[in-house]
């Protein structure tokens, strides 16, 4: 996840946090690595630019955390 100033303003620090959260929730720490990266060279728009296996992720708000986390790492709309 990108932690460079146009994401930090977009609420990354927040991502970051809650995203570390519900990976230990979960028991996914040895599956699931977090990581934060200066510019991903993604900065347009309101998202936070973030990848999952190299896949880019285009639609990460400080809002959505949760949604995206159980799109993107368990694979389901439900928890």
């Amino acid at each position: 996840m990108c932690v460079g100033t146009s994401c930090h303003l977009k609420g990354s620090h927040h991502a970051i946090n809650k995203l570390a959260e519900l990976i230990k929730e979960y028991g996914l720490e040895n599956e699931v690595e977090l990581k934060a990266s200066f510019c991903m060279d993604r900065c347009e728009g309101d998202a936070i630019a973030a990848e999952v296996d190299g896949r880019p992720v285009y639609d990460m708000t400080e809002q959505n955390v949760d949604e995206v986390f159980r799109r993107e790492i368990l694979g389901s709309g439900e928890i």
